[in-house]
């Protein structure tokens, strides 16, 4: 393990997060005090969470509720298809939602 001050981090941080990566623990210290650690991450340790302001709720559903009401909806089978629609840009990649007759409103789905 490796005990840096924060100014000696800041000088070094390159090297750390190096050592960090081969799996070797690297803690900040200010003064004597641990305050933080430097530790390899991968994609899979990651968890989306958004943090939407009141306004960005409200928009969100006011869409969510035209694309339901127009028969826009998309639904996924699995998450990954939900990720890659979101990070392509496109829409209607995905299968129309099964339980909105064409042409009716349907009924609503729960969540």
């Amino acid at each position: 393990m490796q005990a840096v001050t924060i100014r000696e981090a800041k000088a070094r941080l390159n090297a750390l997060v190096d050592a960090a990566e081969r799996g070797e623990q690297v803690v900040l210290m200010r003064g004597s005090r641990l305050v933080a650690a430097i530790i390899p991450v991968s994609a899979a340790d990651l968890e989306f969470a958004a943090h939407l302001t009141d306004p960005q709720a409200e928009r969100l559903w006011r869409q969510l509720e035209r694309e339901r009401a127009s028969g826009a909806s998309l639904v996924f089978d699995a998450p990954e298809q939900a990720v890659a629609q979101l990070g392509s840009g496109r829409r209607k990649t995905a299968r129309p939602d099964p339980a909105r007759p064409k042409g009716g409103r349907g009924r609503r789905r729960p969540g």
